[in-house]
């Protein structure tokens, strides 16, 4: 389990509340269980998390969220093992409140840390309502600590950065689009075939300029309230620029 020490230092060193780093170390936690897990290769990470742990990412993210091949009541065997696992690594974790729904599998990740009023929970969906296009494995490195680094299964970033344009165009929030404006400064590039395959999930279509509109219309006070707190103490002004940022990087 990560000590205080070990807490207070990276919270320095990232610049970012003590919270933020517990709650990244069990979100690591948790993937390096799920790696070794023999149903893993079926289970498919993505979303804001997998840009911060596996492509260095500034900003930090909540929840987990995997695509999964497996059938829903194989899912949840691997849950309650994962979750075993986990309560023997860091005592009192749980994994709890595991439920089906008719397109996904959702659980919670439960820890109620020393010192604090209220416990620190991770939402973790494994959607099962499209298969993956892509996949790709990556060494997930860090400084927490955590032996041996797994190798993570992820979707590879032209897919999440399609879903990511999708999550913008239907529910539009500030992290959809600081997740898009990171994965391109990233040189991954807009595949409009692979996010109308994404967004006839919903029976929509998208295009360019659509795109430019939604961005458009977002409000920065809306932005810098959504990314405030993901993001460390000394990158938090541009949440007010990202708007201008993103649209720039849709003109090249």
């Amino acid at each position: 389990m990560i000590t205080q020490e070990t807490l207070l230092k990276l919270s320095g060193q990232w610049r970012i509340d003590e919270y933020s780093v517990l709650r990244e170390y069990l979100q690591v936690l948790f993937l390096s269980t799920l790696s070794e897990h023999k149903e893993s290769p079926a289970i498919y990470f993505k979303g804001g998390t997998a840009l911060r742990l596996l492509l260095n990412s500034f900003r930090f993210s909540e929840d987990l969220d995997f695509t999964a091949t497996l059938k829903a009541q194989t899912l949840l065997k691997v849950i309650r093992q994962i979750a075993q696992k986990i309560g023997l690594l860091a005592p009192g974790a749980s994994v709890r409140k595991t439920k089906i729904t008719k397109q996904a599998v959702l659980s919670e990740l439960f820890y109620p840390p020393a010192g604090h009023k209220y416990p620190l929970i991770i939402d973790i969906e494994f959607s099962l309502r499209e298969k993956p296009q892509t996949k790709k494995d990556t060494l997930l490195e860090t400084l927490l600590p955590i032996s041996p680094y797994p190798i993570v299964r992820h979707l590879d970033w032209p897919e999440i950065l399609s879903e990511k344009v999708r999550a913008l165009l239907t529910r539009g929030k500030g992290r959809d689009i600081f997740d898009v404006y990171y994965l391109m400064t990233k040189g991954v590039s807009l595949d409009w075939k692979l996010i109308n395959k994404k967004m006839a999930l919903f029976h929509q279509t998208a295009d360019h300029n659509m795109l430019r509109q939604t961005i458009g219309r977002f409000e920065t006070k809306t932005l810098e309230r959504d990314l405030g707190k993901f993001l460390p103490e000394t990158h938090r002004q541009i949440a007010g620029q990202l708007k201008t940022l993103l649209l720039e990087k849709l003109e090249k």
